[in-house]
């Protein structure tokens, strides 16, 4: 098995959280890490919905019917994680479930965001000829 070694730049904040989670644990942070995104497939289940019946089949967080993509778009905003907590009715680790998942399947979620755009709303609409 090769390996590859890159550098992962993450937030102060998101570090210090990684930190003390190993701290905790009485791990490294590396090794937290490691079984984090080892897992996270599995423990996003049950808390993201793909559900056809809502929301046209995009994944929201369950029991909320808030799409992922909402959580998204305020964290692009430059919303931090609990400040999007304070302004929807979510927990913080269902914004952290949304961001995670977000992560993963960046692209389908990137595509969602674009397709609603306000260029390709008014393309639709014949207000403009631009893509």
């Amino acid at each position: 098995m090769s390996t590859t070694t890159v550098t992962l730049q993450l937030p102060t904040t998101l570090y210090a959280r990684l930190q003390a989670l190993a701290a905790h644990e009485h791990s490294e942070p590396l090794a937290v890490l490691d079984r984090l995104v080892a897992g996270t497939p599995q423990a996003l289940d049950g808390l993201i919905d793909h559900d056809p019946d809502l929301r046209g089949g995009r994944p929201i967080i369950s029991g909320t019917g808030t799409l992922v993509r909402t959580v998204v778009g305020l964290y692009k905003l430059g919303l931090a994680p609990e400040e999007i907590s304070d302004e929807l009715p979510l927990t913080l680790s269902q914004v952290y479930a949304a961001l995670t998942y977000y992560h993963l399947h960046t692209a389908e979620i990137e595509a969602d965001l674009q397709a609603d755009s306000e260029a390709v709303v008014m393309q639709m609409l014949g207000l403009t000829s631009e893509p």
